[in-house]
């Protein structure tokens, strides 16, 4: 049980890493002077992410619905193509059948991936995770504009990395919490070093670093309000911008 709680944890914040360099990239692009309407990236983002998680809990059979119907689909094509294949045509026949069967072992490895992945919770209540973790980037933004540059880098590292050394490594229980001593460590110490080699001071990034853990570690839903918290933290005690 718990190596596959490792492996589909590690799978989802890859997944999460990759996503927060996606809401990065209007901030990095502004920087360079990149034209780069961010408002209307992160709105449409959002509205994005807000339909996925209505139609997880308003529809929860959809993606049964489409895997059907695409099965339906995929049959009826290779039906069609093997009537018009000659009866003597053996080998033609059997390179159809191996081209279906392979097909049709994605479509079984792409929907127990997904399934591995999905968390009890998210099952019965949506996309969470993805949706606030959109949401409090797009709200950081609209609040304190490029200042979300330090609260989607949080997003990145604090987070995702609390969470696999404390999947992996961690032993120590914090207090009032289920994460870990080793976890909220690692997710610090991989935000403090990330934020000082983006030129922020070291008393600034000592406090960031120590907020975004605590924030990570306490709050009922970390992926809506760490990027807020950091950066609006960051407005007051970071001076310029990478």
């Amino acid at each position: 049980m718990r190596e596959t709680l490792n492996y589909r944890e590690f799978i989802r914040k890859g997944l999460h890493l990759v996503l927060s360099l996606i809401l990065l990239l209007p901030l990095v692009l502004s920087h360079f002077e990149i034209t780069f309407n961010a408002s209307v990236f992160y709105s449409v983002l959002s509205i994005v992410a807000l339909t996925l998680n209505a139609i997880q809990i308003k529809r929860p059979l959809l993606r049964s619905e489409v895997k059907s119907f695409m099965r339906e689909r995929r049959e009826k094509f290779f039906n069609d193509i093997r009537n018009y294949i000659p009866l003597k045509s053996r080998v033609t026949s059997q390179v159809v059948d191996r081209i279906e069967e392979k097909i049709r072992g994605v479509e079984d490895l792409i929907d127990h991936q997904l399934t591995t992945l999905e968390r009890d919770y998210e099952k019965r209540g949506g996309y969470i995770g993805l949706t606030y973790g959109i949401l409090g980037v797009t709200l950081s933004y609209f609040l304190f504009e490029k200042y979300a540059f330090y609260g989607v880098i949080s997003l990145a590292t604090t987070d995702a990395v609390a969470t696999m050394v404390g999947e992996l490594r961690g032993a120590h229980r914090l207090p009032l919490t289920s994460k870990t001593f080793e976890g909220s460590v690692s997710g610090f110490a991989t935000f403090f070093t990330v934020l000082i080699l983006t030129g922020v001071s070291p008393l600034a990034s000592l406090i960031l670093s120590t907020v975004a853990a605590v924030v990570e570690a306490y709050t009922v839903e970390d992926n809506l309000l760490l990027p807020i918290a950091v950066s609006f933290l960051s407005t007051f005690i970071v001076k310029g911008f990478p």
